[in-house]
């Protein structure tokens, strides 16, 4: 383009419509509702040195207890370790960190809530994983070669694959060991039911809901077995009736 070249004017852009507007307020009231997500300041010298400067206002104390409280711990080492493998997969060819990445890596990991370091260990984990499977995705759609293609996209997959575990045994431990029992009520001479009562880790009967509660019959069924005699045992006492045992016959 040169000097004497016309730039045409820019068109007209109308107004949000009335329900575009309404939208846009809905999202800016969910995200004033979030929490603003952790960042941090690098300055990378020419040797690579990276010195780590804190966040983005003057309370450096109270950034270094964010990045504690977001990978789950009390006190730096272990969050200081975890930051250099993150700062690791963000650095291009020549050495140099991505900072926007970075951040949004950190971001991802604030976000699972880690409780402990066990939890923050796998949440960084999905992080780079998910990051790896976005590369390799990346890579698959703009190559030529149908070899290279379906290296890339098999990479991705086992990765995609991998992060659903990760985020299903994450989902797991954070609920605290919640077990999923299938209740078989038998009525003789008529057929077996099978329903599933959740139950929580914390007692018996705790995490079953209101509708396993009033209905007894939940779906699935199966034929009973066929109905045996059921043996008696006597009780020493011999005017007392017999008390009827369990049989494993069938």
């Amino acid at each position: 383009m040169t000097p004497n070249d016309k730039v045409a004017p820019a068109s007209p852009v109308s107004p949000p419509s009335a329900d575009e507007q309404r939208a846009i307020d809905e999202a800016v009231k969910r995200v004033a509702d979030r929490a603003p997500r952790f960042a941090m300041r690098l300055r990378q010298k020419a040797d690579n040195a990276i010195e780590i400067l804190g966040g983005e206002h003057s309370d450096h104390q109270g950034w270094l207890t964010r990045l504690e409280d977001a990978f789950g711990t009390r006190g730096q080492a272990f969050a200081i370790t975890s930051l250099n493998r993150l700062m690791m997969m963000c650095q291009d060819k020549d050495g140099k960190i991505d900072n926007v990445k970075l951040n949004g890596l950190m971001a991802f990991i604030e976000g699972t809530k880690p409780q402990n370091e066990l939890q923050a260990a796998l949440a960084t984990q999905m992080a780079q994983t998910h990051l790896a499977a976005q590369q390799l995705l990346s890579r698959a759609v703009s190559v030529t070669e149908i070899p290279q293609f379906d290296s890339a996209n098999n990479g991705a997959n086992k990765l995609l694959r991998t992060f659903a575990m990760q985020a299903e045994t994450l989902a797991k431990l954070q609920r605290g060991g919640e077990q999923i029992v299938k209740v078989v009520h038998v009525h003789a001479g008529a057929r077996a039911v099978i329903g599933n009562v959740n139950t929580g880790a914390s007692g018996a009967g705790e995490g079953v809901t209101h509708e396993n509660r009033n209905q007894p019959h939940t779906k699935g069924e199966l034929p009973a077995p066929s109905a045996q005699p059921m043996p008696k045992m006597r009780s020493e006492d011999a005017e007392r009736q017999p008390v009827p045992i369990a049989s494993s016959r069938r």
